[in-house]
């Protein structure tokens, strides 16, 4: 992408990963590279059923076993819970295949496998709810005796006189659709090295989306003070909002080195993945749309049905977000919600890599795709008659400072050539588009969204950045060194980012809700200024100028106009620590948007400062033999803001369709007597490497107000385009619509077949 003008010399160019040697040479240490002296082994005991009570625990013969240091059950976890409506270790009933009973450690591995095998535990098996339908039918037991009913959690909301908007439409339509379970797939297994041999103090090492937030909560549950508690999350091999929390494994391995006095470390086997994952549930929405002969929208409802499985943990987030998320991309008058989260007895879910709006996206533009063949409109000028507009405020009050949409909408078009491909394509070969928006971080989980910063200048002029924001791939880690450096005047390669050790570095609430860049970026130019203001004050002694004219660039500090009396910026550097005054310059900084979550009640108000918004095009070809769908082109646009870095941009497009395409296409927990069936990388289907299709990169720029140089998210925003773009042009393919993900061989020759019946 040309750049537009040489405003910034950092910002905007295309820089490497500043970690990429390390990752690409297999130096990069995670979780379960870590050694420390005396390190024993974990293994969890879980339940073979997917309901029932416990009769007995009998670990007589796992506690003799040779080279066993712990064995534990519920009673020597003092009824700790591990969310809200979970005992870390269960006391008298399983609700779920895999729930954790108990736990042993051990010196070595085999060790602990074999005394878990001889744990014995006496279950009596009761008849389990495997659907939604089991659970919410008249009659149903009631698995949780705190309620009266297996609806776990429920949100309605209401913008505008709906029934009114519906009786004033002049066409109305119904349509359901369903996603069926899926995992995040991540390359590094759950992992856990817990040391709690000193009685108060506890460090962690593990993968984590957010090491502040899962400190405080293993403190406060472990009865320790927040400063006694140390995480170190180094590197993360993938999250895909599968590991924004604790988990049972962390306490499990805490208690048994308290117990047994040596740090313990616990890695989750491939099959035990499938159980703690906290994956995406299946959905089923209900979608009713009204619009008026031209195309405009007049109202919409929705329902949506979750199945959380066994516990809720943090599933009420996601009802949260895909109600608010209904109203976000297109204008609407009136807006009516209902969704319900189910208990049932399998695992518990929480939301696949999208933030749980990836079902969502998919159902809601699916079914526009459906309207406007109904009205025989073409389904871009639908879509841009109806798009959000710069300053527009949705019906619960989100306020777009920036908003791209319709510039998405309209490149994307442009470049797969829409109009020319459109209805005009070979029998079985089809085009889809889909668009998406997302928030760029924001405020609803806590009353702050804060993240702090240091900065700390050597000598030689290089710098160290010190940022509680975990790199799970994605980069952040090198952005904040380019944001650094263009605040401070120097290169990215100047800067070394230091993170993951919660005693040496600053709160972040961490890399969750696409926070990252903007969030954090905004704490990294705060600490940058901060430590620039300290510069300035030595080159302007230097020059005889005022601090506010003292120009940073390119390595070198000057007086604004006159480069030709630059120095360089280590010289400025140095003369500060060896002025009278002595100074090492380090310089702080924090950002905390202000704004507020939104009404718990009326739903209402701004919780985030900027929104990203995205298009898709996607070219598909179905095999009607076979059923196989086969993605041959994705044309990708993104309104970033700014583009801190547009290799990382076109990367993180890159991934986002690769993600998404998996989700769409091949991904699913085939689930039997609430047992996943296919509980390994090798049989759930993930999208190979050479059938990821030719990507065309569009970004979109619109210069954020409140963004770090402008910039806004790109982390999970381009997803939320993906599934409704291929599941749109199989329809167009087929010329019958998709109504369930993912999109098999199997549900595509349904579809023909219900096709042909039609038309008969």
């Amino acid at each position: 992408m040309p750049r537009k003008s040489e405003k910034y010399s950092v910002v905007g160019k295309r820089q490497p990963r500043l970690d990429g040697v390390l990752k690409a040479t297999g130096r990069a240490e995670f979780t379960d590279d870590v050694v420390l002296p005396g390190t024993l082994h974990g293994k969890i005991v879980r339940s073979p059923i997917s309901y029932g009570k416990i009769r007995n625990i009998d670990t007589s013969k796992a506690e003799k076993l040779p080279g066993v240091r712990a064995v534990i059950t519920h009673k020597d976890t003092g009824g700790l819970m591990s969310g809200p409506d979970k005992l870390l270790l269960c006391e008298d009933t399983v609700y779920h295949f895999g729930d954790e009973v108990a736990a042993v450690a051990a010196v070595d591995v085999d060790i602990a496998a074999e005394a878990a095998g001889l744990i014995k535990v006496e279950y009596e098996p009761m008849k389990p709810l495997l659907s939604m339908e089991e659970a919410t039918a008249e009659g149903a037991p009631v698995l949780h005796d705190f309620l009266t009913d297996n609806y776990a959690d429920e949100v309605v909301m209401n913008f505008g006189d709906v029934d009114k908007a519906f009786a004033e439409s002049d066409h109305i339509r119904i349509d359901e659709y369903t996603i069926q379970p899926t995992h995040s797939a991540f390359t590094e297994h759950h992992t856990v090295l817990a040391d709690h041999s000193l009685p108060d103090r506890l460090t962690v090492w593990t993968p984590i989306q957010g090491s502040s937030i899962i400190k405080s909560t293993m403190a406060q549950r472990l009865g320790l003070s927040d400063s006694n508690v140390r995480i170190m999350n180094l590197n993360t091999g993938g999250a895909f909002c599968g590991r924004g929390a604790d988990k049972p494994h962390h306490y499990l391995a805490a208690i048994l080195s308290r117990k047994a006095g040596r740090p313990v470390k616990i890695r989750c086997t491939s099959e035990e993945e499938f159980v703690v994952y906290r994956g995406g549930g299946k959905y089923n929405f209900r979608i009713k749309i009204g619009v008026k002969k031209d195309g405009t929208l007049t109202a919409l409802e929705a329902e949506m049905l979750h199945d959380c499985g066994a516990y809720i943990e943090t599933q009420f987030i996601m009802l949260r977000f895909v109600g608010f998320n209904f109203q976000t991309l297109y204008k609407l008058p009136a807006y009516r919600y209902r969704g319900r989260l189910v208990y049932t007895n399998n695992p518990p879910y929480f939301f696949h890599h999208g933030a749980g709006l990836v079902a969502k996206r998919f159902a809601l533009d699916s079914q526009l795709n459906l309207i406007a063949q109904d009205l025989k409109m073409d389904p871009v000028e639908f879509r841009l008659k109806n798009a959000v507009d710069k300053d527009y405020t949705t019906l619960c009050g989100f306020h777009y400072a920036t908003c791209g949409l319709k510039e998405c909408i309209k490149k994307a078009s442009k470049k797969a050539n829409w109009k020319k491909k459109y209805e005009k394509l070979p029998s079985y070969r089809g085009i889809g588009i889909g668009c998406g928006m997302l928030r760029s971080g924001g405020k609803g989980m806590y009353d702050h969204d804060t993240s702090a910063v240091f900065i700390k200048l050597e000598e030689d002029g290089k710098a160290f950045l010190f940022t509680g924001l975990p790199d799970m791939g994605q980069g952040s880690h090198t952005a904040m060194a380019i944001i650094a450096a263009e605040t401070l005047g120097i290169q990215a390669e100047d800067i070394k980012v230091v993170a993951g050790d919660t005693d040496s570095t600053p709160f972040d609430v961490g890399a969750i809700s696409q926070r990252g860049t903007f969030t954090t970026g905004n704490a990294t130019i705060n600490a940058c200024l901060d430590a620039r203001k300290q510069l300035s004050k030595t080159a302007a002694e230097k020059f005889g100028v005022k601090p506010s004219a003292i120009v940073f660039r390119d390595r070198k500090v000057y007086p604004k106009g006159k480069p030709e009396k630059a120095v360089s910026f280590e010289d400025i550097v140095s003369a500060t620590l060896h002025s009278e005054e002595g100074r090492y310059v380090m310089g702080r900084g924090f950002y905390n948007p202000p704004t507020k979550g939104s009404d718990l009640v009326t739903f209402e108000g701004n919780p985030s400062l900027a929104y990203s918004f995205g298009a898709q095009i996607a070219e598909v070809e179905v095999d009607p033999e076979t059923g196989i769908v086969k993605l041959l082109r994705m044309t990708v646009a993104h309104d970033v803001g700014r583009a801190i870095n547009p290799m990382a941009v076109e990367g993180q497009l890159d991934g986002q369709v690769y993600s998404g395409m998996g989700q769409t296409l091949t991904e699913e927990c085939i689930m039997e007597d609430g047992l996943v069936m296919n509980p390994s990388l090798l049989d759930y289907k993930l999208p190979r490497a050479f059938e990821v299709p030719e990507i065309d990169h569009i970004i979109v720029e619109t210069s954020d107000p409140y963004g770090p140089f402008g910039a806004k998210e790109v982390g999970q925003g381009p997803i939320q385009c993906t599934s409704q773009a291929i599941a749109n042009a199989v329809s167009n393919a087929i010329g019958y619509p998709i109504k369930e993900l993912p999109i098999t061989p199997e549900r595509v020759l349904r579809a023909i077949r219900e096709r042909d019946k039609r038309s008969r």
